[in-house]
């Protein structure tokens, strides 16, 4: 077991948001945990808790999700990666590693590249959205296809199978089976679901529109990146059919070689989940 779980609220001014996380353990050494798109700090269930036992852990809720409420926060790469270092700020952290899920690994790529705090010790990166790249008329189609009235018309069914294609073996472990219980209860409450919908094609269209992976050189802090090979979502099976994660990862350790890594055996997109133990691992390699 892990150190005890707290969670709470701090204001953000700058961000206009009462950000939510949750924290465990102590150390000089912190642990900052951001999560995917659609997706909160419990995202990091399976990871707190040991990770907890040598550092400081601090899992946050982005503006729109989980028990942080969206007010007048505008979803951005840029606006993230503001709130993130304004809740460092505020809380006086230091000697932080970064580890950002999917959409949070681009959001903490951009910080890196742009901000380049001092107090950041190193990026770890699991199944990073970032890192595959799109063409404008790839864009297009996103921004065609993907819209509210996509997301507002999913029925339970759909949505059960979008959750199933973040897992190894294509199924939605029992263990993750709240993360379905969460959304549907937000479908529930339309008006809920509508600003949870919009926070959510913003995100992807933020994505599109502020791309990281050419900003990678300005980063200046060590790099882990963790892939399952089994990533049904990364790279994009629709617009890239023949680009295999193998090959992703082959093409960002080209352009950049001191990356480090790391492709693990049965695993899909919720990488932190599937191999819990081997990402926990990873993580604390470099912690004393």
């Amino acid at each position: 077991m892990g150190q005890p779980l707290e969670r709470s609220q701090i204001f953000l001014p700058k961000s206009k948001v009462n950000l939510s996380y949750v924290q465990a353990g102590q150390g000089v050494h912190t642990l900052v945990l951001v999560h995917g798109l659609g997706s909160n700090s419990k995202a990091f269930t399976k990871n707190i808790g040991e990770l907890s036992k040598k550092a400081r852990v601090i899992a946050i809720d982005l503006p729109g999700f989980g028990d942080t409420e969206p007010g007048e926060f505008v979803p951005g790469m840029e606006n993230y990666a503001h709130t993130i270092a304004e809740f460092v700020s505020l809380k006086g952290l230091d000697k932080i590693s970064l580890v950002g899920h999917s959409m949070g690994g681009q959001i903490a790529m951009h910080l890196a590249a742009t901000h380049q705090p001092e107090w950041l010790r190193q990026l770890v990166l699991l199944a990073p959205a970032g890192v595959e790249q799109f063409t404008a008329a790839e864009k297009e189609w996103f921004h065609a296809v993907v819209n509210e009235a996509f997301y507002l018309n999913l029925t339970d069914e759909q949505i059960e199978q979008n959750f199933d294609l973040n897992f190894y073996g294509n199924k939605l472990p029992k263990d993750a089976q709240f993360m379905l219980q969460d959304r549907l209860e937000i479908k529930e409450d339309l008006e809920q679901y509508k600003q949870y919908v919009a926070t959510v094609v913003k995100s992807i269209h933020a994505m599109l529109k502020e791309p990281v992976y050419h900003h990678i050189e300005n980063i200046k802090v060590p790099v882990k990146v963790v892939f399952g090979k089994e990533d049904k979502l990364i790279p994009n099976k629709i617009l890239h059919p023949q680009l295999t994660t193998e090959g992703l990862v082959e093409s960002l350790t080209m352009d950049y070689p001191t990356i480090d890594h790391v492709l693990l055996e049965q695993a899909g997109h919720f990488v932190q989940w599937d191999q819990s133990e081997a990402v926990n691992s990873i993580i604390l390699k470099d912690i004393n």
